[in-house]
């Protein structure tokens, strides 16, 4: 799944052309790098009688990004979160979703929030859950 993430993220959003490297499970410590890290959940949200389950995924979609103490930088970072939790909304709405089979939903838990802080730069993460049906 994670790399149909990472195709939806780089083909499917308009803000693409901002994602430079889209990494699994990791992000490095340059500005600009982009990571999808799942989040452990139980995946079987509701499980049916005939053996399938509505199914889910939590992750974090997240970046390192420039940071220092000019308000104006930070608020860009803080934009583009904003503007990625609108679009993820929207398409969300449109049924403009990742190619996973059974896919139901994909939608941003959270505002795009900083995580850490170093050396110049800081993680900024948003918490994303797609919903899927899996049948048997």
């Amino acid at each position: 799944m994670i790399e149909k993430l990472k195709d939806y993220f780089l083909n499917k959003v308009t803000l693409a052309e901002e994602f430079k490297n889209i990494l699994a499970d990791f992000l490095g410590e340059e500005a600009t790098d982009y990571t999808i890290e799942p989040i452990p959940i139980e995946p079987k949200e509701r499980p049916y009688r005939d053996g399938g389950y509505l199914g889910q995924l939590t992750f974090n979609f997240g970046s390192r990004e420039y940071y220092d103490d000019s308000n104006k930088q930070n608020i860009e970072n803080l934009d583009f979160y904003e503007r990625f939790y609108n679009e993820i909304e929207y398409n969300n709405r449109h049924r403009i979703l990742p190619d996973i089979e059974g896919i139901q939903s994909i939608e941003c838990l959270s505002n795009g929030t900083i995580q850490d802080v170093q050396k110049g730069t800081a993680k900024y993460a948003i918490q994303m859950k797609i919903t899927y049906l899996k049948e048997v």
